[in-house]
C-alpha cells in the first residue's frame, strides 16, 4: 500500500509540474503573439533623391555619400553640353554618424551657395507589424553660407535652419511611403523683390513645404524611387520663376552600396536649397541628371 501510495503521490506531482512547464510555454507563446515584430527596411538609404528617409545611420556607423547634378539636359543648350554632363551644377559630400540605431548626426558640404551644414536626424517611432502602422523621425539642419559677398556684411545673413518631420510606411514587401512636412527658415531674404502678379506679396523668411516620397520595389536589388515637395509660398509660383522640385529615379542596392540614378529639375541638395531656390521648369527641358552614391563603414 505505501509503494501504491508513493506512486500516486509521484505522479500528481510529475503532473502538476508538467502542467505549469505547459502553461509557462502557452502564456510564453502568448506573449510572444502580443509583441508586434518590428518593420525594417522601410527605405534602403538615409535618403532618396531629394527627401530624407525615415532611417537613421546604425550604431557605430559612418555613412560616406556623394551626390552630383550635372547640368540641364534639354534646352536649346542640352545637346552642346552633351546633355548637360559637360556641366555640373551642384555636388555634394557628407559624413553621417549613428550615435545610436535610432540617433544620426552629420555635417555635409554642397557647391550651391557653398553651404556647409550640420544636421541630426532621431527615429522616435518604429512600424510594427500588427502594430503601430508608421515610423516616424525628426530632422534638423543648421547652414551657413560663407561666399565672399553678403547682404549688409552682416554674419547672420549667411545663416539658415531646417526643421522636419518624417512620416512613412511600409505598405507591404514592394511599396514604402513618406510625407515630409517641413520648415525652413532663412536669416536673410531680398524683400524688396515683390511677385510680378501681385505687388503686395514679397518672399518670406519662413516657409513651409510638404514633401511626398515612395520607394516602390522591382526585383530584389532594383527599385523606382520618387519625391515631391509643394511649398505653400504666394511669392513662389512659376510667374515669379519658381517651381516646386521634382525628382524621379532608380536604387541599386550592391553589397555595402546603394546607388540613385535620378533625373530632377532642382539644382539644390538640401532642404535649405531645393525648397526657396528651385528655378528650373520640367517644361522647359531644364531636368538635370544626377546620382547618389554612399559607402558604409563599420567601427
Amino acid at each position: 500500500m505505501n509503494k501504491v501510495l508513493f506512486v500516486l503521490f509521484s505522479f500528481l506531482a510529475i503532473s502538476a509540474v508538467a502542467q505549469d512547464d505547459l502553461m509557462g510555454m502557452l502564456e510564453g507563446e502568448v506573449e510572444a503573439e502580443k509583441t508586434p515584430e518590428k518593420v525594417i527596411a522601410t527605405f534602403k538609404g538615409i535618403k532618396l533623391i531629394n527627401a530624407q528617409t525615415v532611417q537613421t545611420t546604425k550604431k557605430r556607423t559612418l555613412e560616406f555619400r556623394i551626390t552630383h547634378r550635372f547640368g540641364d539636359m534639354g534646352g536649346p543648350d542640352g545637346k552642346h553640353t552633351v546633355w548637360g554632363l559637360d556641366n555640373a551644377s551642384n555636388i555634394r559630400f557628407s559624413f553621417d554618424y549613428g550615435v545610436t540605431d535610432k540617433l544620426s548626426i552629420g555635417w555635409g558640404r554642397s557647391k550651391m551657395n557653398e553651404h556647409i551644414d550640420v544636421h541630426a536626424k532621431f527615429r522616435f517611432l518604429e512600424q510594427k507589424k500588427g502594430g503601430i502602422p508608421i515610423s516616424a523621425a525628426y530632422y534638423v539642419n543648421g547652414a551657413i553660407s560663407p561666399v565672399k559677398n553678403i547682404p549688409n556684411d552682416d554674419f547672420n545673413n549667411r545663416l539658415s535652419y531646417v526643421h522636419q518631420l518624417i512620416i512613412a510606411s511600409k505598405l507591404n514587401k514592394a511599396i514604402s511611403l513618406e510625407i515630409l512636412p517641413t520648415l525652413v527658415h532663412r536669416n536673410y531674404v531680398d524683400q524688396t523683390i515683390s511677385s510680378i502678379d501681385d505687388s503686395t506679396v514679397v518672399d518670406q523668411n519662413n516657409l513651409i513645404s510638404i514633401g511626398f516620397a515612395g520607394r516602390f520595389k522591382i526585383t530584389k536589388r532594383l527599385a523606382f524611387v520618387v519625391d515631391y515637395f509643394f511649398t505653400l509660398s504666394d511669392f513662389r509660383t512659376p510667374g515669379n520663376g519658381f517651381y516646386d522640385p521634382l525628382a524621379i529615379g532608380v536604387e541599386i542596392e550592391t553589397g555595402g552600396h546603394v546607388f540613385h540614378i535620378n533625373v530632377t529639375n532642382s539644382a539644390g541638395i538640401i532642404e535649405n536649397d531645393f525648397i526657396p531656390n528651385t528655378t528650373s521648369s520640367w517644361d522647359d527641358g531644364e531636368y538635370k541628371l544626377g546620382f547618389n552614391i554612399s559607402r558604409v563603414f563599420s567601427f
